[in-house]
C-alpha cells in the first residue's frame, strides 16, 4: 500500500537572516555581470551573483535578445576584438548548431538560441562554485566610509544578506550607488525599450530571400490599422530552423513596476499584431507561424553614474583613446529615442573607439566597480557601449580589477597592471574557426550603409 505523506503546522520564524559570503558579490546576471562573475571565479576568487530575475543570463535570456553585438571590428572578415571566459560561450554555440555569424553594418554579429545560452551560463555556474541567487532583490546597502560591506536581500524565502570585499555593479540601473545615496545620471529623453520575440513555423526558406524592406513597407502601409507604433527594424532567420527573431517593437520602459509590467504587456501586444499582420499579407511564408517565445521588456537605458571619466559622444566619435583605456568596440551609435526607428550612425571600417576605467568607477564608492549600461557616458554614447561585446570585456576589466586590488580604494588601482590583465582586448584581434560560415543580409542591408534601424 502507497504510504502518502501527512500534514504538519508551520508559522512564519522570525529569524536571522540567511548569510552569503564571498570575496566578490556580482549584482547583475547579463552579459556584464556574468562575465564578470565567471573571470573572477577563473582568478580564483569566490563569487557570489545575485538576480532580481529567477534565472540567470539577464536580458541576454529573459528578453529573448537572440544577438550579440559589438564583438568584431569592421570591415570584410570576423576580426574579434573582445576575448576572455565568454570564448567558450562562442565555441560552445557554434559547436552545437546553436548559433551562426550574420554580416551587418559593416560588422558582424552573432544570433544564438537564447535557451543554449542558459545552459552554458547555468553548467558554468556549478563547475565554478559560484553561489548564484536569483530571484533576489536588493533593498539596501550597508556601507562605511565610501566602502560597502554588505547587501540586504529579499527573496521569496526570506531576506538574506550577502557580504564580501568586493562588489560589481551589472544591474543596468547602477542599483548599489543609488541605494547607497550617491547622484547618478538620466537621460533628459526616455531611450526605448524593445520587446523581442521567436516566432516558430514559419518558412524561413521564403523569409530568407525577402529584403528587410518587405516588412517595413508593409508596417508602414497598415501600421496604424494594427496598433504598430516601430516601422523599422531587423527580422532575423534563425539558421538551421523554421523560426524568425523579431525585433520590431518600441515601448517606454518607466522605472516603476506596474509601469513596466504595463509596457511589456503592451510591447506584446505589438508582437501579436505583427504576427496578424504578416500572416494576412504574407501568407505563404507565416500562414502557420506561432509565437514561440515572448521575451521580456528590453531595457536600453535607464540610470548611470557620476563616474571619473565621462565617456562622450565625441570620444567615440573620433575614437580617442584614453590613458586607462580597458575596453573597446566599433559598433555604431544605435539610439532608440524615437518610437517609429531608431538613430544610426555607423563608422568607417579604420573606426574604434574605448571605454575608459574611469566611467566605471562610482564616485563616493571605493570598493565597487560598475560594468555595462550603467557606466558613465552619455545617451548617444552608451548607445554604442552598452551591447554586448563591450559588456563582456567591461565584466573582465571589473573582475581584473578586484583581484589586483583586493583591498583600499579601486580609484588607486594600477591602471598599467589592470591593462595588462586585460590586454588581449585591447591589442589582440582574431579570426576564429567558428566564424567560417557567415549568413549575409539580403539586399541593401548587406552593406551596412544607408540602411534602416535595427
Amino acid at each position: 500500500m502507497t504510504d502518502y505523506p501527512g500534514m504538519k503546522t508551520v508559522r512564519i520564524q522570525h529569524r536571522a537572516a540567511q548569510i552569503y559570503r564571498g570575496d566578490v558579490c556580482v549584482v547583475g546576471s547579463g552579459a556584464g555581470g556574468l562575465s564578470a562573475a565567471l573571470e573572477a571565479a577563473r582568478l580564483g576568487r569566490q563569487v557570489v551573483i545575485v538576480d532580481a530575475a529567477p534565472h540567470i543570463g539577464g536580458q541576454a535570456v529573459g528578453a529573448a535578445l537572440g544577438t550579440i553585438c559589438g564583438l568584431f571590428r569592421n570591415g570584410p572578415a570576423p576580426r574579434r576584438l573582445t576575448h576572455g571566459v565568454m570564448d567558450n560561450l562562442f565555441e560552445t554555440v557554434f559547436a552545437q548548431g546553436d548559433a551562426a555569424l550574420r554580416r551587418v553594418r559593416g560588422t558582424f554579429i552573432i544570433d544564438y538560441v537564447p535557451n543554449a545560452w542558459m545552459r552554458w551560463a547555468e553548467r558554468q555556474i556549478v563547475e565554478t562554485g559560484i553561489v548564484p541567487l536569483p530571484g533576489a532583490i536588493v533593498r539596501r546597502v550597508e556601507q562605511r566610509d565610501g566602502m560597502i560591506e554588505a547587501l540586504q536581500l529579499s527573496t521569496r524565502f526570506g531576506d538574506c544578506r550577502v557580504e564580501a570585499d568586493r562588489f560589481i555593479d551589472a544591474s543596468g540601473d547602477a542599483v548599489l550607488p543609488w541605494l547607497a545615496g550617491q547622484s547618478l545620471r538620466e537621460s533628459e529623453k526616455q531611450v526605448l525599450g524593445t520587446v523581442m520575440a521567436i516566432l516558430e513555423d514559419v518558412d524561413t526558406g521564403l523569409c530568407a530571400e525577402y529584403p528587410r524592406s518587405l516588412y517595413h513597407d508593409l508596417i508602414r502601409k497598415f501600421g496604424r490599422e494594427f496598433g504598430l507604433v516601430r516601422a523599422e527594424g531587423p527580422v532575423f532567420v534563425v539558421p538551421g530552423t523554421r523560426k524568425l527573431l523579431l525585433n520590431l517593437t518600441h515601448i517606454e520602459t518607466p522605472m516603476e513596476t506596474a509601469g513596466l509590467a504595463l509596457a511589456g504587456i503592451e510591447g506584446r501586444r505589438q508582437v501579436d499584431a505583427l504576427l496578424t499582420l504578416f500572416k494576412r499579407e504574407l501568407p505563404e511564408a507565416f500562414r502557420d507561424a506561432k509565437v514561440a517565445v515572448y521575451g521580456n521588456a528590453g531595457i536600453r537605458q535607464t540610470r548611470t553614474i557620476v563616474g571619473r571619466s565621462h565617456v562622450t559622444v565625441d570620444d567615440v566619435a573620433t575614437g580617442r583613446r584614453p590613458p586607462d583605456a580597458i575596453a573597446r568596440t566599433t559598433w555604431p551609435i544605435e539610439l532608440h529615442g524615437d518610437m517609429a526607428g531608431a538613430h544610426w550612425t555607423i563608422f568607417d571600417e579604420d573606426h574604434i573607439h574605448y571605454i575608459p576605467f574611469g566611467a566605471m568607477l562610482p564616485e563616493g564608492l571605493h570598493n565597487v566597480v560598475v560594468a555595462g549600461r550603467c557606466i558613465d557616458a552619455e545617451p548617444a554614447a552608451l548607445a554604442s557601449l552598452r551591447v554586448m561585446g563591450p559588456c563582456f570585456a567591461m565584466g573582465r576589466a571589473a573582475a581584473a580589477a578586484t583581484h589586483l586590488n583586493r583591498s583600499g580604494s579601486l580609484h588607486q588601482i594600477d591602471i598599467a597592471a589592470l591593462q595588462d590583465a586585460v590586454k588581449d582586448n585591447l591589442a589582440l584581434e582574431t579570426t576564429d574557426p567558428w566564424a567560417g560560415d557567415i549568413v549575409s543580409e539580403t539586399g541593401p542591408e548587406a552593406s551596412g550603409q544607408g540602411v534602416s534601424p535595427a
